[in-house]
């Protein structure tokens, strides 16, 4: 079965994915900005870029899983609950 990449994320899985995604890359920005700021003052770029990156990873981790959960719950409480047999005809 041919994969179709152009089609938005459907499944729960596949949002929180993509929600996840964003927040490493969200995270590892700033956090490799803040590196090169420090290794600039203080030295050892490598280890500064890396432990500020991987904070900053982490960070965009936790956040994204937070907004992700937030927003699943508000959409499942705001869906109307489905009720068995609706929408059958006799």
């Amino acid at each position: 079965m041919p994969t179709d990449y152009s089609r938005a994320a459907r499944t729960p899985l596949d949002q929180e994915f993509t929600y996840l995604a964003i927040g490493m890359v969200a995270g590892a920005v700033p956090g490799v900005i803040v590196g090169f700021i420090v290794a600039a003052f203080v030295g050892h770029a490598a280890m500064w870029l890396s432990v500020f990156g991987g904070v900053g990873i982490v960070v965009g981790l936790v956040a994204a899983t937070i907004v992700f959960r937030r927003r699943r719950s508000k959409s499942a409480l705001q869906a109307p609950p489905s009720v068995p047999g609706e929408g059958l005809q006799r």
